[in-house]
């Protein structure tokens, strides 16, 4: 098992794939993968959209979209129109389909989660401070924190700070491994889960 913390400060700053704008990219694994050859697994990442245009293309992998700022946007994948309009609105499709944004009033920022679909399963959702301390058991392969709002500890690995955008990384952890979150009050922490689909070899990934 291994825990990687990133704050904002860590994040490399790359074009778009198609060019259209720029992304932060927080974390790719693994770590020596290059975006641009679609030689990773999976990838997170967070952009800011300043005028209505196409997503890039990704034809291997899924994608999440959360919206975490701004009045929203009009996504048109495949045909279908679906309105992200709220703070933390998702939304997950397929990165070979394509994909249009239209703003609704001005720009928003949001947060992209790819992963390989052959390779991966991915689940994901959102922690509230229900109680001031809360003990978690992972399932998956490999989990992603995301500090939305707020702050909070997480307990494992020794214990780690979590501030607004910041991650954290568990990477290759057992199922069921045991973490104790201690939340602040009106913390806000995206979950997420990636579990190895039977049969696939990461040696493979291009």
């Amino acid at each position: 098992m291994q825990v990687i913390r990133r704050t904002p400060v860590d994040y490399r700053v790359m074009p778009w794939k198609n060019g259209g704008g720029i992304t932060h990219e927080m974390f790719i694994y693994p770590e020596n993968a290059d975006m641009g050859d679609d030689g990773f697994l999976w990838r997170l990442s967070s952009a800011n959209i300043t005028e209505d245009g196409p997503f890039s293309s990704f034809p291997d992998y899924d994608r999440v979209l959360f919206l975490l700022s701004g009045k929203g946007a009009n996504i048109t994948v495949d045909g279908a129109d679906v309105r992200l309009a709220s703070q933390f609105d998702s939304l997950r499709f397929s990165g070979a389909t394509p994909a249009y944004s239209r703003l609704i009033d001005g720009p928003v920022t949001d947060l992209n989660l790819f992963y390989r679909r052959d390779a991966l399963s991915c689940e994901y959702r959102q922690l509230f401070p229900r109680r001031e301390m809360e003990r978690l058991f992972l399932p998956g392969n490999s989990t992603i924190m995301v500090c939305l709002q707020g702050e909070a500890t997480v307990g494992i690995g020794g214990e780690q700070p979590l501030r607004e955008m910041e991650l954290l990384v568990v990477l290759e952890h057992t199922w069921g491994q045991p973490m104790v979150v201690q939340y602040e009050r009106e913390s806000r922490i995206l979950f997420m889960t990636l579990s190895r689909r039977t049969g696939h070899d990461e040696s493979h990934t291009k």
